[in-house]
């Protein structure tokens, strides 16, 4: 059975993308990508190459699915690792294919290069992502339940309607101490990296990059 080959293709730096994932383009009759995604493959893609943009996304998600099940060999880019904050969740969501037919190539993600680039032990953190309108009001509490609790947290904000000036200043909102220790992580991997050490307050009144992972760090609770 062919299956839709969905490939992280890590954080934007060529030197990011595995071995695998050029592999897996190389041998695809069709390559669908966003337009940065497709020129880490220039050297790679054999076959039909399709801009994916958000205007057209839902429409050629359904045309990646329909050609594989006629038999074609489609790859899907998707940026970082598709299974966090990535197009695995959007083609399941399209309901037209299951798990069991979709091969997943993982990617390095931008909170992978988050924590390498800070020292942090990444499975003591809570991870959350805004991405994808994922902004609901429960989401925002589960966020706020998580440092209330004592847990650091790592966050993908949405650039224009959860950004890391409106998270801080909803966590200030919620009675977090304006100190807060915060980092931003901008354009991980690219050439213009940045890595920014502030406060809740500092960060409340700041704009960042759209491309960005931000890190809040509580005090641990004390037994």
């Amino acid at each position: 059975m062919v299956k839709l080959n969905i490939v992280g293709i890590g954080p934007g730096n060529a030197d990011y993308v595995t071995p695998m994932a050029h592999k897996i383009v190389s041998e695809a009759q069709i390559v669908m990508g966003a337009q940065r995604s497709l020129n880490l493959f220039n050297n790679d893609i054999q076959g039909k190459a399709q801009v994916l943009t958000a205007k057209n996304l839902n429409e050629l998600l359904k045309y990646a699915v329909e050609s594989t099940k006629s038999g074609k060999n489609v790859v899907i880019l998707s940026t970082g690792d598709p299974g966090f904050s990535g197009l695995l969740k959007s083609v399941l969501n399209t309901n037209m294919i299951t798990a069991s037919e979709i091969n997943v190539v993982p990617g390095i993600s931008a909170i992978q290069v988050c924590a390498a680039k800070l020292g942090l032990c990444w499975e003591e953190v809570g991870l959350f992502t805004f991405h994808q309108g994922n902004i609901s009001v429960i989401k925002k509490a589960e966020l706020a339940a998580c440092l209330k609790a004592g847990r650091s947290v790592m966050l993908l904000p949405e650039a224009k309607t959860f950004s890391p000036k409106k998270i801080a200043a909803y966590l200030m909102e919620s009675g977090f101490d304006p100190n807060t220790l915060v980092f931003i992580c901008e354009n991980l991997t690219l050439s213009d990296e940045r890595v920014i050490e502030s406060t809740l307050e500092k960060v409340s009144v700041t704009d960042f990059s759209a491309l960005c992972v931000m890190v809040i760090k509580t005090k641990q609770k004390q037994g």
